[in-house]
């Protein structure tokens, strides 16, 4: 009896999880985030990838849109300065690791294009519990962002 009750505990939630993706569709997805975007001031619209975009504080974002991982949540600050080519490419790839080793909840990275991008992933219990986060987010993108150039101005 202790089995079947131990058993249950652990298949219920997966049906639960399988049962609220199955429900959810990439566009309800898309829907959420750009009608909460609107309600907030933004002017958000949806890419050819399905990606939410938005303009926030004067810096083009996205929100990657996830819809077979429900519980996850990512903005992106799209490529916003070239690193200028391979002989700073080392001293870029220097100081995108100090500041996201520093910084909570950001990563900086190279794209293939040799710009710096910036994002933000954190795990949510549910697909609305993005509207907590999200203004944190921008922020900390923005912060991140002034912090890698001061430091590629040194």
């Amino acid at each position: 009896m202790k089995r079947k009750i131990i058993c249950l505990l652990f298949i219920f939630p997966l049906i639960g999880i399988n049962y609220l993706s199955a429900q959810i569709t990439k566009s309800h997805i898309q829907d959420m985030y750009v009608t909460y975007l609107r309600s907030e001031g933004y002017y958000p619209s949806v890419d050819s990838d399905g990606d939410v975009n938005f303009t926030a504080h004067g810096h083009r974002f996205y929100i990657d849109v996830m819809e077979n991982d429900l519980q996850s949540f990512r903005i992106v600050l799209t490529g916003f300065i070239d690193i200028g080519g391979s002989s700073k490419r080392l001293r870029a790839f220097e100081e995108a690791s100090y500041v996201t080793r520093t910084t909570k909840a950001v990563r900086l990275f190279i794209t293939a294009s040799d710009r710096i991008a910036i994002d933000s992933f954190i795990f949510i219990a549910n697909p609305e519990d993005f509207k907590i986060h999200l203004n944190r987010m921008v922020n900390i993108i923005i912060s991140s962002r002034s912090e890698f150039l001061e430091r590629m101005n040194r």
